[in-house]
Protein backbone atom coordinates (compact mmCIF):
# COMPACT_ATOMS: atom_id res chain seq x y z
CA UNK A 1 0.00 0.00 0.00
CA UNK A 2 1.32 3.51 -0.62
CA UNK A 3 2.29 4.98 2.40
CA UNK A 4 1.06 8.68 1.74
CA UNK A 5 -2.51 7.44 0.96
CA UNK A 6 -2.67 4.93 3.79
CA UNK A 7 -2.07 7.60 5.81
CA UNK A 8 -4.44 10.06 3.96
CA UNK A 9 -7.11 7.39 4.10
CA UNK A 10 -7.20 6.73 8.16
CA UNK A 11 -6.70 10.65 8.57
CA UNK A 12 -9.95 10.83 6.87
CA UNK A 13 -11.64 8.30 8.76
CA UNK A 14 -10.52 9.79 12.28
CA UNK A 15 -11.90 13.28 11.04
CA UNK A 16 -15.15 12.15 9.97
CA UNK A 17 -14.90 10.10 13.60
CA UNK A 18 -15.45 13.60 15.13
CA UNK A 19 -18.15 14.52 12.61
CA UNK A 20 -20.45 11.56 14.30
CA UNK A 21 -19.48 8.92 12.07
CA UNK A 22 -18.64 5.29 13.75
CA UNK A 23 -16.79 2.42 12.35
CA UNK A 24 -19.18 -0.22 11.77
CA UNK A 25 -16.52 -2.87 9.35
CA UNK A 26 -12.81 -2.68 8.48
CA UNK A 27 -10.71 -4.65 5.60
CA UNK A 28 -6.97 -4.87 7.65
CA UNK A 29 -5.39 -5.92 4.42
CA UNK A 30 -6.78 -3.72 1.90
CA UNK A 31 -7.11 -0.52 4.34
CA UNK A 32 -10.57 -0.33 3.41
CA UNK A 33 -12.52 1.11 6.10
CA UNK A 34 -16.59 1.11 6.34
CA UNK A 35 -18.67 4.29 8.40
CA UNK A 36 -22.10 4.86 9.18
CA UNK A 37 -24.21 7.92 11.06
CA UNK A 38 -27.68 7.95 11.40
CA UNK A 39 -29.94 11.63 11.62
CA UNK A 40 -33.60 12.23 11.33
CA UNK A 41 -33.92 8.04 10.75
CA UNK A 42 -31.48 8.38 7.92
CA UNK A 43 -28.66 6.46 7.64
CA UNK A 44 -24.66 7.96 5.98
CA UNK A 45 -23.00 4.88 4.77
CA UNK A 46 -19.29 5.92 3.91
CA UNK A 47 -16.86 3.64 2.91
CA UNK A 48 -12.90 4.56 2.66
CA UNK A 49 -10.75 3.02 0.16
CA UNK A 50 -7.36 4.34 -0.33
CA UNK A 51 -6.63 3.00 -4.01
CA UNK A 52 -5.61 4.45 -7.52
CA UNK A 53 -7.32 3.34 -10.83
CA UNK A 54 -5.40 3.91 -14.27
CA UNK A 55 -8.64 2.96 -16.60
CA UNK A 56 -12.09 4.26 -15.89
CA UNK A 57 -13.43 1.03 -15.97
CA UNK A 58 -11.61 -0.06 -13.35
CA UNK A 59 -13.19 2.54 -11.32
CA UNK A 60 -16.14 1.75 -12.23
CA UNK A 61 -16.37 -1.98 -11.90
CA UNK A 62 -15.05 -1.31 -7.98
CA UNK A 63 -18.08 1.13 -8.01
CA UNK A 64 -20.62 -1.16 -8.10
CA UNK A 65 -19.20 -3.87 -5.89
CA UNK A 66 -19.16 -0.93 -3.94
CA UNK A 67 -23.03 -0.20 -4.08
CA UNK A 68 -23.27 -4.22 -3.80
CA UNK A 69 -21.80 -4.12 -0.15
CA UNK A 70 -23.58 -1.32 0.79
CA UNK A 71 -26.68 -2.54 -0.26
CA UNK A 72 -25.44 -5.60 2.23
CA UNK A 73 -24.23 -3.35 4.98
CA UNK A 74 -27.75 -1.11 5.03
CA UNK A 75 -29.82 -4.60 5.46
CA UNK A 76 -26.85 -5.73 8.37
CA UNK A 77 -27.79 -2.88 10.27
CA UNK A 78 -31.14 -2.27 9.91
CA UNK A 79 -31.31 1.01 8.02
CA UNK A 80 -34.01 0.74 5.70
CA UNK A 81 -33.62 4.78 4.56
CA UNK A 82 -29.94 5.12 3.85
CA UNK A 83 -27.65 7.13 1.35
CA UNK A 84 -24.08 5.70 -0.05
CA UNK A 85 -21.02 7.30 0.21
CA UNK A 86 -17.78 5.90 -1.32
CA UNK A 87 -14.61 7.86 -1.40
CA UNK A 88 -11.74 6.66 -3.06
CA UNK A 89 -7.94 8.29 -2.00
CA UNK A 90 -5.65 8.18 -4.56
CA UNK A 91 -2.58 9.63 -6.02
CA UNK A 92 -3.72 10.63 -9.44
CA UNK A 93 -6.63 10.65 -11.81
CA UNK A 94 -7.53 8.20 -14.30
CA UNK A 95 -6.12 8.58 -17.53
CA UNK A 96 -9.59 8.84 -19.69
CA UNK A 97 -12.82 10.16 -18.79
CA UNK A 98 -14.53 9.03 -16.09
CA UNK A 99 -16.70 11.78 -14.38
CA UNK A 100 -19.90 9.70 -15.22
CA UNK A 101 -18.89 7.67 -12.38
CA UNK A 102 -19.39 10.74 -10.23
CA UNK A 103 -23.31 10.50 -11.07
CA UNK A 104 -25.30 9.28 -8.25
CA UNK A 105 -25.95 5.68 -8.67
CA UNK A 106 -29.59 4.58 -7.76
CA UNK A 107 -30.65 8.08 -8.75
CA UNK A 108 -34.42 7.96 -10.34
CA UNK A 109 -35.49 4.85 -8.96
CA UNK A 110 -37.89 5.34 -5.71
CA UNK A 111 -36.49 2.10 -3.81
CA UNK A 112 -32.53 1.88 -4.24
CA UNK A 113 -30.63 3.96 -2.51
CA UNK A 114 -28.30 6.76 -4.14
CA UNK A 115 -24.71 6.09 -4.21
CA UNK A 116 -22.47 9.30 -4.41
CA UNK A 117 -18.63 8.26 -5.58
CA UNK A 118 -15.94 11.06 -4.43
CA UNK A 119 -11.94 10.45 -6.26
CA UNK A 120 -9.44 12.87 -4.18
CA UNK A 121 -6.73 12.72 -5.96
CA UNK A 122 -3.48 15.34 -5.77
CA UNK A 123 -4.98 17.50 -9.12
CA UNK A 124 -9.02 17.86 -7.52
CA UNK A 125 -8.41 17.12 -3.50
CA UNK A 126 -10.04 20.58 -2.66
CA UNK A 127 -13.12 20.25 -5.08
CA UNK A 128 -13.91 16.86 -4.08
CA UNK A 129 -13.59 17.65 -0.11
CA UNK A 130 -15.82 20.85 -0.42
CA UNK A 131 -18.52 18.64 -2.49
CA UNK A 132 -18.10 15.95 0.55
CA UNK A 133 -18.62 18.65 2.95
CA UNK A 134 -22.09 20.12 1.09
CA UNK A 135 -23.53 16.50 0.57
CA UNK A 136 -22.97 15.58 4.06
CA UNK A 137 -23.48 18.34 5.77
CA UNK A 138 -20.04 18.26 7.65
CA UNK A 139 -16.57 20.49 8.12
CA UNK A 140 -13.32 18.33 6.62
CA UNK A 141 -9.97 20.36 5.55
CA UNK A 142 -7.72 18.93 2.77
CA UNK A 143 -4.48 19.86 4.56
CA UNK A 144 -2.76 16.69 3.17
CA UNK A 145 0.87 17.65 4.43
CA UNK A 146 0.85 17.29 8.09
CA UNK A 147 3.64 15.26 8.25
CA UNK A 148 6.07 15.95 6.13
CA UNK A 149 8.65 13.01 6.00
CA UNK A 150 7.73 9.53 4.48
CA UNK A 151 8.67 7.62 7.95
CA UNK A 152 6.42 10.54 9.92
CA UNK A 153 3.72 9.66 7.59
CA UNK A 154 4.39 5.83 7.47
CA UNK A 155 4.32 5.85 11.86
CA UNK A 156 1.07 8.05 11.92
CA UNK A 157 -0.31 5.54 9.42
CA UNK A 158 0.33 2.45 11.36
CA UNK A 159 -0.76 3.86 14.56
CA UNK A 160 -4.18 5.34 13.40
CA UNK A 161 -4.27 1.73 11.40
CA UNK A 162 -4.02 -0.37 15.10
CA UNK A 163 -5.72 1.95 17.22
CA UNK A 164 -8.93 1.20 14.77
CA UNK A 165 -8.93 -2.27 14.17
CA UNK A 166 -8.10 -2.93 17.73
CA UNK A 167 -11.40 -1.14 18.14
CA UNK A 168 -13.21 -3.05 15.51
CA UNK A 169 -12.00 -6.05 17.33
CA UNK A 170 -12.49 -5.50 20.63
CA UNK A 171 -16.12 -4.61 20.21
CA UNK A 172 -16.74 -8.10 18.07
CA UNK A 173 -15.57 -9.84 20.89
CA UNK A 174 -17.80 -7.57 23.25
CA UNK A 175 -20.70 -8.52 20.53
CA UNK A 176 -19.61 -11.70 20.78
CA UNK A 177 -19.68 -12.17 24.74
CA UNK A 178 -23.27 -10.49 24.83
CA UNK A 179 -24.64 -13.69 22.36
CA UNK A 180 -22.87 -16.28 24.29
CA UNK A 181 -22.70 -15.61 27.87
CA UNK A 182 -23.63 -19.62 28.82
CA UNK A 183 -24.52 -22.36 26.35
CA UNK A 184 -27.90 -23.73 26.38
CA UNK A 185 -28.76 -26.26 28.52
CA UNK A 186 -32.76 -26.09 30.27
CA UNK A 187 -34.21 -25.18 26.44
CA UNK A 188 -33.69 -28.70 25.75
CA UNK A 189 -34.53 -30.45 28.92
CA UNK A 190 -37.91 -28.29 29.40
CA UNK A 191 -38.62 -29.32 25.35
CA UNK A 192 -37.30 -33.07 26.33
CA UNK A 193 -39.87 -32.57 29.64
CA UNK A 194 -42.96 -31.36 26.98
CA UNK A 195 -42.46 -34.37 24.36
CA UNK A 196 -42.51 -36.64 27.16
CA UNK A 197 -45.33 -35.79 28.78
CA UNK A 198 -47.49 -35.29 26.29
CA UNK A 199 -46.60 -38.66 25.29
CA UNK A 200 -47.76 -39.73 28.71
CA UNK A 201 -51.14 -37.79 27.35
CA UNK A 202 -51.81 -39.41 24.40
CA UNK A 203 -51.25 -43.00 26.15
CA UNK A 204 -53.10 -42.49 29.24
CA UNK A 205 -56.37 -41.07 27.66
CA UNK A 206 -58.16 -39.08 24.59
CA UNK A 207 -56.38 -36.11 23.40
CA UNK A 208 -59.94 -34.66 23.01
CA UNK A 209 -61.34 -35.42 26.06
CA UNK A 210 -61.56 -32.14 27.75
CA UNK A 211 -61.82 -33.99 31.71
CA UNK A 212 -58.59 -35.96 30.74
CA UNK A 213 -57.15 -32.69 30.11
CA UNK A 214 -58.43 -31.20 33.39
CA UNK A 215 -56.74 -34.38 35.02
CA UNK A 216 -53.64 -34.00 33.89
CA UNK A 217 -53.15 -30.21 35.08
CA UNK A 218 -54.60 -28.15 32.62
CA UNK A 219 -55.63 -24.51 33.94
CA UNK A 220 -59.66 -24.51 34.75
CA UNK A 221 -60.74 -21.23 36.41
CA UNK A 222 -63.16 -23.55 39.24
CA UNK A 223 -60.33 -25.96 40.04
CA UNK A 224 -58.19 -22.67 40.44
CA UNK A 225 -60.91 -20.73 42.69
CA UNK A 226 -60.99 -24.08 44.80
CA UNK A 227 -57.23 -23.84 45.56
CA UNK A 228 -55.58 -25.71 43.04
CA UNK A 229 -53.29 -22.96 42.08
CA UNK A 230 -50.18 -25.28 41.05
CA UNK A 231 -52.40 -25.61 37.53
CA UNK A 232 -50.89 -22.13 36.78
CA UNK A 233 -47.39 -24.05 36.27
CA UNK A 234 -48.46 -27.55 35.13
CA UNK A 235 -50.84 -25.88 32.12
CA UNK A 236 -47.48 -25.04 30.58
CA UNK A 237 -46.53 -28.65 29.75
CA UNK A 238 -49.85 -29.87 28.53
CA UNK A 239 -50.84 -29.47 24.97
CA UNK A 240 -54.25 -29.68 23.11
CA UNK A 241 -52.79 -31.71 20.25
CA UNK A 242 -49.65 -32.58 18.19
CA UNK A 243 -49.24 -29.90 16.30
CA UNK A 244 -49.34 -27.47 19.21
CA UNK A 245 -46.87 -29.22 20.79
CA UNK A 246 -44.72 -28.98 17.78
CA UNK A 247 -45.54 -25.77 16.94
CA UNK A 248 -44.48 -24.37 20.44
CA UNK A 249 -41.31 -26.77 21.17
CA UNK A 250 -39.97 -25.12 17.65
CA UNK A 251 -40.89 -21.47 19.50
CA UNK A 252 -39.21 -22.81 22.18
CA UNK A 253 -35.87 -24.62 20.66
CA UNK A 254 -34.89 -20.85 18.82
CA UNK A 255 -35.83 -17.91 21.41
CA UNK A 256 -34.96 -21.00 24.57
CA UNK A 257 -31.52 -20.65 23.17
CA UNK A 258 -31.68 -17.45 21.94
CA UNK A 259 -32.39 -16.14 25.85
CA UNK A 260 -30.39 -18.55 27.44
CA UNK A 261 -26.85 -17.54 25.31
CA UNK A 262 -27.73 -13.70 26.29
CA UNK A 263 -29.16 -13.91 30.01
CA UNK A 264 -28.14 -17.08 31.19
CA UNK A 265 -29.43 -20.05 32.55
CA UNK A 266 -31.08 -18.91 35.62
CA UNK A 267 -32.19 -15.98 34.04
CA UNK A 268 -33.76 -18.18 31.40
CA UNK A 269 -35.65 -20.34 34.16
CA UNK A 270 -36.79 -16.88 35.80
CA UNK A 271 -38.08 -15.59 32.59
CA UNK A 272 -39.48 -18.48 31.97
CA UNK A 273 -41.56 -20.24 34.52
CA UNK A 274 -42.61 -16.24 35.68
CA UNK A 275 -43.46 -14.93 32.67
CA UNK A 276 -45.62 -17.81 31.83
CA UNK A 277 -47.16 -17.91 35.32
CA UNK A 278 -48.31 -14.54 34.25
CA UNK A 279 -49.51 -15.61 30.82
CA UNK A 280 -51.59 -18.35 33.03
CA UNK A 281 -53.00 -15.98 35.01
CA UNK A 282 -54.03 -13.19 32.59
CA UNK A 283 -55.82 -16.45 31.27
CA UNK A 284 -57.33 -16.97 34.24
CA UNK A 285 -58.37 -13.46 34.35
CA UNK A 286 -59.71 -12.65 30.68
CA UNK A 287 -61.25 -16.83 29.54
CA UNK A 288 -63.35 -19.07 31.61
CA UNK A 289 -62.14 -21.55 28.98
CA UNK A 290 -59.82 -24.82 29.67
CA UNK A 291 -56.51 -23.81 28.66
CA UNK A 292 -53.32 -25.48 28.12
CA UNK A 293 -49.81 -24.62 26.24
CA UNK A 294 -46.34 -23.20 26.59
CA UNK A 295 -47.76 -20.86 25.21
CA UNK A 296 -47.65 -17.46 27.54
CA UNK A 297 -44.07 -18.90 28.53
CA UNK A 298 -42.68 -18.90 24.66
CA UNK A 299 -44.35 -15.11 24.55
CA UNK A 300 -42.47 -14.39 28.05
CA UNK A 301 -38.78 -15.23 25.94
CA UNK A 302 -40.15 -12.26 23.38
CA UNK A 303 -40.65 -10.06 25.66
CA UNK A 304 -36.96 -10.65 27.20
CA UNK A 305 -35.62 -10.36 23.84
CA UNK A 306 -37.77 -6.84 23.64
CA UNK A 307 -35.57 -5.88 26.73
CA UNK A 308 -32.32 -6.90 25.36
CA UNK A 309 -33.33 -4.46 22.49
CA UNK A 310 -33.83 -1.48 24.51
CA UNK A 311 -30.47 -1.91 26.34
CA UNK A 312 -28.67 -3.10 23.16
CA UNK A 313 -30.76 -1.31 20.38
CA UNK A 314 -28.60 -1.45 17.45
CA UNK A 315 -26.82 -4.89 18.46
CA UNK A 316 -30.70 -5.79 18.28
CA UNK A 317 -31.43 -4.01 15.20
CA UNK A 318 -28.49 -5.19 13.33
CA UNK A 319 -28.97 -8.66 14.37
CA UNK A 320 -32.52 -10.17 15.18
CA UNK A 321 -34.42 -7.34 15.52
CA UNK A 322 -36.16 -6.73 12.44
CA UNK A 323 -37.06 -11.13 12.25
CA UNK A 324 -38.00 -11.13 16.21
CA UNK A 325 -40.59 -7.80 15.53
CA UNK A 326 -41.92 -9.52 12.31
CA UNK A 327 -42.57 -13.44 14.18
CA UNK A 328 -44.24 -11.52 17.20
CA UNK A 329 -46.45 -9.55 14.89
CA UNK A 330 -47.92 -12.44 13.04
CA UNK A 331 -48.49 -13.97 16.27
CA UNK A 332 -49.84 -11.13 17.59
CA UNK A 333 -52.33 -10.76 14.27
CA UNK A 334 -53.18 -14.10 14.16
CA UNK A 335 -54.04 -14.47 17.75
CA UNK A 336 -56.65 -11.30 17.73
CA UNK A 337 -58.18 -13.00 14.35
CA UNK A 338 -58.78 -16.87 15.42
CA UNK A 339 -61.44 -16.69 18.63
CA UNK A 340 -59.64 -19.92 20.32
CA UNK A 341 -56.34 -18.67 20.53
CA UNK A 342 -55.60 -17.49 24.52
CA UNK A 343 -54.51 -13.92 23.77
CA UNK A 344 -54.91 -13.66 27.50
CA UNK A 345 -52.26 -16.05 28.24
CA UNK A 346 -49.86 -14.60 24.59
CA UNK A 347 -50.21 -10.92 26.19
CA UNK A 348 -49.72 -11.83 30.01
CA UNK A 349 -46.51 -13.93 29.05
CA UNK A 350 -45.58 -10.75 26.97
CA UNK A 351 -45.57 -8.55 29.53
CA UNK A 352 -44.29 -10.57 32.60
CA UNK A 353 -41.72 -11.90 30.92
CA UNK A 354 -40.89 -8.31 29.63
CA UNK A 355 -40.95 -7.18 33.25
CA UNK A 356 -39.11 -9.90 35.27
CA UNK A 357 -36.25 -9.64 32.27
CA UNK A 358 -35.83 -6.58 33.48
CA UNK A 359 -35.46 -6.99 37.20
CA UNK A 360 -32.97 -9.57 36.05
CA UNK A 361 -31.33 -7.54 33.39
CA UNK A 362 -28.84 -8.42 31.27
CA UNK A 363 -25.64 -9.70 32.02
CA UNK A 364 -22.70 -7.78 33.05
CA UNK A 365 -25.37 -5.01 33.44
CA UNK A 366 -26.78 -2.94 36.04
CA UNK A 367 -29.79 -0.50 37.00
CA UNK A 368 -30.89 -0.98 40.17
CA UNK A 369 -33.93 1.74 40.30
CA UNK A 370 -35.06 0.53 36.54
CA UNK A 371 -34.53 -3.34 37.84
CA UNK A 372 -36.47 -2.60 41.12
CA UNK A 373 -39.23 -1.16 39.03
CA UNK A 374 -39.57 -3.90 36.88
CA UNK A 375 -40.04 -6.56 40.15
CA UNK A 376 -42.41 -3.91 41.36
CA UNK A 377 -43.96 -4.03 38.15
CA UNK A 378 -44.10 -7.48 37.41
CA UNK A 379 -45.12 -8.03 40.96
CA UNK A 380 -47.89 -5.55 40.23
CA UNK A 381 -49.24 -6.80 37.31
CA UNK A 382 -49.40 -10.70 38.30
CA UNK A 383 -50.93 -9.53 41.50
CA UNK A 384 -53.62 -7.35 39.60
CA UNK A 385 -54.46 -9.66 37.34
CA UNK A 386 -55.13 -12.59 40.01
CA UNK A 387 -57.48 -10.16 41.87
CA UNK A 388 -59.26 -9.27 38.46
CA UNK A 389 -59.48 -12.59 37.56
CA UNK A 390 -61.11 -13.84 40.87
CA UNK A 391 -63.39 -11.01 40.58
CA UNK A 392 -64.62 -11.75 37.17
CA UNK A 393 -64.58 -15.82 37.45
CA UNK A 394 -66.90 -15.26 41.13
CA UNK A 395 -69.60 -13.19 39.23
CA UNK A 396 -69.53 -15.14 35.88
CA UNK A 397 -72.72 -16.74 35.20
CA UNK A 398 -70.81 -18.80 32.27
CA UNK A 399 -68.35 -20.32 35.05
CA UNK A 400 -71.38 -21.25 37.12
CA UNK A 401 -73.04 -23.02 34.14
CA UNK A 402 -69.91 -25.05 33.79
CA UNK A 403 -69.87 -25.46 37.54
CA UNK A 404 -73.54 -27.03 37.22
CA UNK A 405 -72.67 -28.94 34.42
CA UNK A 406 -69.30 -30.34 36.93
CA UNK A 407 -72.14 -30.97 39.90
CA UNK A 408 -74.34 -33.23 37.56
CA UNK A 409 -71.43 -35.08 36.45
CA UNK A 410 -70.30 -36.18 39.90
CA UNK A 411 -74.24 -36.94 40.23
CA UNK A 412 -74.37 -33.55 43.49
CA UNK A 413 -77.89 -32.85 42.37
CA UNK A 414 -78.53 -30.58 45.33
CA UNK A 415 -75.59 -28.72 44.88
CA UNK A 416 -76.53 -28.53 40.99
CA UNK A 417 -79.88 -27.32 42.12
CA UNK A 418 -78.98 -24.58 44.80
CA UNK A 419 -76.10 -22.75 42.05
CA UNK A 420 -78.71 -22.86 39.42
CA UNK A 421 -81.21 -20.96 41.65
CA UNK A 422 -78.63 -18.42 42.82
CA UNK A 423 -77.79 -17.80 39.18
CA UNK A 424 -81.34 -17.45 38.08
CA UNK A 425 -82.16 -15.09 40.62
CA UNK A 426 -79.07 -13.08 39.60
CA UNK A 427 -79.27 -12.77 35.40
CA UNK A 428 -82.26 -11.58 33.06
CA UNK A 429 -79.23 -13.04 30.42
CA UNK A 430 -81.96 -14.85 27.90
CA UNK A 431 -79.28 -16.67 26.01
CA UNK A 432 -78.03 -18.34 30.01
CA UNK A 433 -81.55 -18.83 31.51
CA UNK A 434 -82.57 -21.72 29.68
CA UNK A 435 -79.63 -23.48 30.38
CA UNK A 436 -79.92 -22.95 33.58
CA UNK A 437 -83.12 -24.38 33.63
CA UNK A 438 -82.72 -27.38 32.08
CA UNK A 439 -79.81 -28.50 34.30
CA UNK A 440 -82.01 -27.95 36.87
CA UNK A 441 -85.05 -29.01 35.53
CA UNK A 442 -82.39 -32.04 35.20
CA UNK A 443 -80.88 -32.39 38.98
CA UNK A 444 -84.98 -32.06 40.17
CA UNK A 445 -85.47 -35.50 37.82
CA UNK A 446 -82.80 -36.94 39.84
CA UNK A 447 -84.53 -35.95 42.80
CA UNK A 448 -87.96 -36.79 42.08
CA UNK A 449 -89.23 -33.49 41.94
CA UNK A 450 -91.38 -34.32 38.84
CA UNK A 451 -93.36 -31.77 39.20
CA UNK A 452 -90.63 -28.68 39.49
CA UNK A 453 -88.59 -30.08 36.52
CA UNK A 454 -91.60 -30.12 34.19
CA UNK A 455 -92.26 -26.57 35.09
CA UNK A 456 -88.25 -25.45 34.40
CA UNK A 457 -88.92 -27.40 30.61
CA UNK A 458 -91.79 -25.32 30.42
CA UNK A 459 -90.46 -22.33 30.87
CA UNK A 460 -86.84 -23.26 29.15
CA UNK A 461 -88.57 -23.84 26.04
CA UNK A 462 -90.26 -20.12 25.63
CA UNK A 463 -86.50 -19.03 25.49
CA UNK A 464 -84.86 -18.77 21.50
CA UNK A 465 -82.50 -20.80 22.95
CA UNK A 466 -83.22 -24.26 23.32
CA UNK A 467 -82.25 -27.70 23.04
CA UNK A 468 -83.79 -30.98 21.73
CA UNK A 469 -83.44 -32.40 24.91
CA UNK A 470 -85.89 -29.70 26.60
CA UNK A 471 -88.59 -31.21 24.46
CA UNK A 472 -87.35 -34.78 25.04
CA UNK A 473 -87.28 -34.96 28.55
CA UNK A 474 -90.56 -32.68 29.06
CA UNK A 475 -92.39 -35.13 27.03
CA UNK A 476 -91.14 -37.81 29.53
CA UNK A 477 -92.33 -35.99 32.07
CA UNK A 478 -96.00 -35.54 30.92
CA UNK A 479 -96.03 -38.90 30.60
CA UNK A 480 -94.80 -39.51 33.99
CA UNK A 481 -97.63 -37.12 35.23
CA UNK A 482 -100.52 -38.77 33.15
CA UNK A 483 -101.08 -36.17 30.59
CA UNK A 484 -102.96 -37.15 27.50
CA UNK A 485 -101.30 -38.38 24.15
CA UNK A 486 -102.14 -35.32 22.64
CA UNK A 487 -100.54 -32.96 24.89
CA UNK A 488 -97.43 -35.53 24.31
CA UNK A 489 -97.04 -35.33 20.97
CA UNK A 490 -97.82 -31.51 20.49
CA UNK A 491 -94.68 -31.12 22.61
CA UNK A 492 -93.03 -33.70 20.80
CA UNK A 493 -93.63 -32.01 17.69
CA UNK A 494 -93.24 -28.30 18.91
CA UNK A 495 -89.80 -29.70 19.40
CA UNK A 496 -89.42 -31.37 15.94
CA UNK A 497 -90.54 -27.95 14.45
CA UNK A 498 -87.04 -26.48 15.33
CA UNK A 499 -85.12 -29.75 15.28
CA UNK A 500 -86.74 -31.90 12.24
CA UNK A 501 -83.22 -33.89 12.13
CA UNK A 502 -83.05 -34.89 15.73
CA UNK A 503 -82.81 -38.61 16.24
CA UNK A 504 -84.31 -38.92 19.84
CA UNK A 505 -87.16 -36.86 19.60
CA UNK A 506 -88.52 -38.41 16.20
CA UNK A 507 -87.98 -42.11 17.62
CA UNK A 508 -89.92 -40.79 20.71
CA UNK A 509 -92.63 -40.01 18.98
CA UNK A 510 -92.71 -43.37 16.66
CA UNK A 511 -92.86 -44.66 20.28
CA UNK A 512 -96.02 -42.54 21.44
CA UNK A 513 -98.37 -44.83 22.11
CA UNK A 514 -96.92 -46.84 24.64
CA UNK A 515 -96.93 -43.27 26.40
Amino acid sequence: MDIPMQYRAYELVNKLTTQGFRIIAGDYKTDEIWLERKADRKSAIIRVKPQTFDWSNHLRQDSQIAYQQMQRIRQAIASSNAVFYSIYIAEELPVDDWEDVKHPRGEGTKKAPKMHTYYLAEANEEEEISQLNHDLHISLSSDREKYVTETDKETAAKRMKDVLFQEIQEEMENRKKIFSFSKPLFTYILIAFNVLIFIFQITSGEMENTQHLIDMGANFNLLVMEGEWWRFFTSMFLHLNFLHLMMNMLALFYLGAAIEQIFGRIRFLFIYFLGGLTGSIASFAFSINVSAGASGAIFALFGALLLFGLIYKKIFLQTMGFNIMLILGINLVIGFTIPEIDMGAHLGGLAGGFLIAAAAYVPNKKNKKNQLLALVGFVVLSLGLFIYGWSFNSSSLELKLIEVEMQLEENHFNEAISIATEALDDTNDETLIPYFLFHRSFAYIQEGEYTDAAEDLEEAVQYDHRLPQMYNNLAVLYSRQGASTAEIEAIIDEGLSHFPDDEELSKLKDDLQPY
